[in-house]
């Protein structure tokens, strides 16, 4: 069994929509991952990035990918969660990613071209951030204008785009000519884009930096996501569904950080090396455990709320990821030091996971920001739904309070 099953089979009572055959195709996943990662040979950058796009083809050739129907989204889930176990970098192995919003908002005929792509292992990548940050999509300044062919010339910049060289494709955020938020695909191929890859500290598997917009040509009739003005709510549904999806694999990266840490200090013990196995390290691996397998069940949750586009989904998916990963940071900043020295080293794969569960901080949402946004949800709700309280009551919560 793979450290990644040894984790997800006492959960499987709890994944109902995965029948004997879905699950049979994940425990294929998940061995074929480890069979994979184990021969992988020692690359980093361009060299790294490309084994991680050649093992995503790969896989697609054989056919590992989440099923139709009501199972698709916690298949998916679980896979993430698979993949993270051996590398954070492994999050985009399988599945559509962000090329999802083309699937479900595009044209018929642009998602169907897409559609081919994805399943032969293609990326996408989205570009929403700039320079003010990502969550503020109302402030972005990116800007379409009209051109005398009845398309549109897309000009800005937008930063932090990760996948930046291996994306086929990137589905962009802008104003359009009527200063609506709207949301187009690019082919990567255009010769209007220009990318300036930056190093990023952790998160180093998938290229990641700026990309440049220079009088881009957009075709209204063709490359729009939704309608013209719907870029927010596309956004959001997206984010909705593909949050949970970052919050799994970030919590198999922890899951595989804890599998590492037990096996070596059981190794330890056995060899004599270690006398006995102090409380702290097995009161931490006991703490760890239950924490990392509550936040995903809690991730499990979400994606089905995401699936059946349930009011709650999209709170959930902010605080859920903001708390998952959260959960997975902690872990490993906890775990780490039970390995002593040997886990402070570069090549360390605990020092590895550390550098980039802290990138994950900040991509997709900056924790602090989603947790408010999330707070003011729920606020907003409890104002709705409640009565206006007494005086007397409110004078009461004051002096509380105070």
């Amino acid at each position: 069994m793979t450290p990644a099953l040894a984790w997800l089979e006492p959960l499987r009572s709890s994944v109902p929509e995965l029948d004997a055959d879905t699950w049979s195709d994940l425990c294929g996943l998940s061995r074929e991952l480890a069979r994979r990662v184990a021969a992988a040979p020692p690359l980093d950058g361009p060299g790294r990035s490309r084994w991680l796009l050649d093992l995503r083809r790969h896989l697609a050739d054989y056919g590992h990918h989440a099923p139709a129907g009501p199972s698709g989204p916690v298949w998916q889930t679980l896979a993430q969660f698979c993949a993270g176990v051996h590398d954070l970098d492994l999050r985009d192995a399988t599945g559509t990613g962000h090329g999802a919003m083309i699937l479900t908002d595009a044209a018929e005929v642009t998602a169907e071209t897409w559609r081919a792509r994805l399943d032969r292992g293609e990326l996408v990548g989205i570009a929403a951030t700039e320079r003010h940050g990502g969550s503020r999509l109302q402030e972005i300044t990116t800007r379409a204008r009209l051109h005398r062919d009845g398309r549109w010339r897309v000009n800005g910049e937008k930063c932090w785009v990760s996948r930046l060289v291996e994306s086929a494709g990137f589905v962009v955020f802008f104003r359009d000519p009527d200063s609506r938020i709207t949301a187009v695909v690019i082919d990567a191929a255009n010769e209007g884009l220009e990318r300036e890859p930056i190093a990023p500290f952790g998160l180093g598997g998938w290229s990641w930096g700026v990309l440049r917009l220079h009088d881009v040509p957009v075709d209204p009739a063709t490359d729009l996501l939704g309608r013209a003005g719907d870029g927010l709510a596309v956004f959001r549904r997206h984010f909705a569904r593909f949050r949970p999806l970052v919050t799994a694999t970030a919590l198999g990266t922890a899951a595989g950080m804890h599998t590492l840490v037990a096996d070596a200090l059981a190794a330890r013990h056995k060899a004599g090396v270690l006398p006995r196995v102090r409380d702290n390290a097995l009161i931490t691996l006991g703490r760890t455990h239950a924490e990392i397998t509550a936040a995903l069940l809690a991730t499990i949750t979400t994606s089905r709320l995401a699936m059946a586009g349930h009011p709650h989904a999209d709170l959930a998916a902010r605080v859920g990821k903001a708390a998952g990963i959260d959960t997975a940071h902690r872990a490993i900043t906890d775990l780490a030091p039970l390995l002593g020295a040997w886990g402070f080293q570069q090549a360390s794969p605990i020092a590895k996971a550390r550098a980039d569960i802290t990138g994950l901080l900040y991509a997709d949402g900056v924790h602090d920001s989603l947790y408010r946004s999330g707070g003011l949800s729920l606020l907003d709700a409890s104002m709705a739904a409640s009565t206006p309280p007494s005086t007397g009551h409110l004078a009461a919560v004051s002096a509380t309070a105070a």
